[in-house]
């Protein structure tokens, strides 16, 4: 069985906004490859918003505790900065 990002937060509780899951989709990529010495699997899957398809980089299930990590660390990182009223 394997599971996406999108996956991981969705079982946790969070909807991400574009930039986070982005952020979080090239972080959890990129541990893939070092620890792999590849890019993951892309398997065709419905969107997030439920119309259509496309190609999702999909992660063994033993790679959920990573997943969650990176995820906990944007979330602390985007608590950390300010908000700015322009």
């Amino acid at each position: 069985m394997t599971i996406t990002v999108m996956d991981v937060f969705r079982d946790l509780g969070i909807e991400p906004d574009n930039r986070v899951s982005w952020a979080v989709g090239a972080a959890v990529r990129d541990l893939y490859e070092a620890r792999e010495g590849a890019l993951p699997p892309k398997h065709l899957r419905r969107k997030t918003g439920g119309a259509g398809s496309h190609c999702f980089a999909c992660y063994p299930e033993s790679m959920r505790v990573d997943i969650e990590r990176v995820i906990r660390t944007h979330q602390t990182q985007k608590a950390k900065q300010p908000a700015f009223d322009f």
